[in-house]
């Protein structure tokens, strides 16, 4: 991955961030309200009671009738004889269920006689841990039964296990829960917002600045990401002015320059000696780069809307009979063959411009008496395929790309391998060499069916 991106998602900022800021809010929160109980004696007392009494009340059963009860072991330090724990159960008519007190219960609890409230509780001690005694009524298996507890907490266990409680129950679980949703509203809604963003990003990649009608599409983003993509895409519209103003004076430069080039060598017809017929060489090379100039201009011009369904093979036909008298002038020669050819969808003169530049090349940079194969197919593709095999890299070609033969292309600065190179790449296709040295070199020009050039 490139460095630039490095740095983590927005999703994973924010996700880091919310669980940063939740679990501060909930160490602040656990502090308070701990805190809160644990200096409030008569509330942290009524937590006692009221998790011992929940806790004896599992042992309560009844079978045929007759109350039963079992000690649990959560709660076995209110065996009988017990000195830090005093409980007695009794039902609503005052039947006893458990007792481990028998005489000592009057220190603590409420008399026998007197009818329990549901609940109640007392401070034995305010001094930390605190001793404290209190009752709640409870229903087990659909019947009112009464439990009074006292709790002598020397070492405190009873008032921790009250507060893990309380944290348990009424701390951990709603905040856990709330933590859980806020995180996933917040990323589901962050991911919502940012998916017209991400699209936007592929589409980024395929922007052409020459374009008018290609650009990013700000539409159900974001305000603050929408202003971001519209000052880009006038950037583009900057930049795409700019490139047209400059190609448009390229192009009137050379259309300027080819009339005073015709006229020249309408005069060097007229001298007969050689150094003439030298002139007469570069000025048709220079001619022919005004072309490919002017040809450029045309390309940018080029309207993708104007683009229909071509026969690969009727191409490939139509340029070799159009370029076959000027290949045989110059001691080459020149065939075609249909290899499964289908169509493609574009411009008809822009893809024959194409491959007349390639039979081009093949012929200025190949050796008299060379063999040149124009081969339409399989599908959409077209081959300018010559047997000398000469193609190879060449350092002065490194910096503009690939060369041709050896050599740099015909205008010296490889202007008509990169003309064929664009009108590729605005079909959706591209330009690729296959050589075997000295004795074959093709130049494939490879488009997407019209199916997939409509959808793309």
């Amino acid at each position: 991955m490139p460095d630039r991106f490095a740095s983590p998602s927005l999703l994973v900022t924010i996700a880091r961030r919310i669980i940063a800021f939740t679990l501060a809010a909930m160490a602040v929160e656990v502090v308070i309200v701990l805190a809160d109980y644990y200096f409030d004696n008569a509330q942290l007392g009524s937590l006692i009671v009221q998790r011992e009494a929940e806790l004896l009340a599992e042992g309560v059963g009844l079978e045929n009738g007759r109350w039963t009860y079992d000690l649990p072991p959560p709660v076995a330090d209110y065996e009988a004889g017990s000195d830090s724990r005093v409980a007695r159960i009794r039902s609503a008519d005052g039947a006893s269920i458990y007792s481990n007190c028998g005489d000592r219960c009057v220190l603590h609890l409420l008399p026998e006689e007197v009818s329990p409230p549901d609940r109640w509780t007392r401070l034995l001690s305010n001094a930390k841990p605190i001793s404290v005694a209190g009752g709640r009524t409870i229903e087990v298996n659909g019947r009112l039964v009464f439990i009074e507890v006292a709790v002598v907490d020397v070492d405190g266990s009873a008032m921790w296990h009250a507060l893990g409680l309380e944290f348990a129950d009424h701390l951990a679980i709603p905040m856990t829960l709330q933590f859980v949703f806020v995180l996933c509203g917040s990323l589901v809604s962050v991911w919502l917002a940012l998916r017209p963003v991400r699209i936007a990003a592929e589409r980024a990649e395929r922007v052409d600045p020459l374009d008018p009608e290609n650009r990013i599409d700000v539409r159900h983003m974001p305000r603050e990401i929408a202003e971001l993509c519209t000052a880009v895409n006038r950037a583009l519209a900057r930049i795409g002015g700019l490139m047209r103003e400059q190609r448009l004076f390229t192009t009137a430069v050379a259309h300027e320059i080819r009339t005073p080039l015709a006229m020249l060598q309408l005069e060097l017809d007229q001298i007969d000696h050689p150094r003439a017929r030298r002139m007469e060489k570069d000025i048709e090379g220079l001619a022919r780069l005004v072309g490919q100039i002017t040809a450029l201009g045309r390309l940018e011009a080029l309207d993708r809307k104007g683009f229909q369904r071509l026969d690969v093979a009727t191409l490939g036909r139509n340029v070799v009979a159009s370029v076959a008298p000027w290949v045989y002038d110059r001691n080459h020669s020149i065939d075609f063959v249909d290899d499964g050819a289908t169509t493609l969808f574009g411009d008809r003169a822009f893809v024959e411009d194409a491959l007349v530049n390639l039979v081009s090349n093949a012929v200025t940079h190949t050796p008299a008496g060379t063999a040149i194969l124009l081969r339409a197919g399989p599908g959409p593709r077209l081959s300018v395929i010559d047997d000398a095999g000469l193609y190879r890299r060449s350092r002065p070609a490194a910096a503009a790309g690939l060369s041709l033969h050896g050599v740099t292309t015909a205008d010296g600065v490889g202007i008509g391998i990169e003309i064929v190179k664009r009108i590729a790449a605005m079909h959706g296709g591209r330009l690729q060499f296959e050589v075997q040295p000295g004795l074959e070199t093709a130049a494939i020009l490879l488009f997407p069916g019209p199916e997939e050039a409509s959808t793309s």
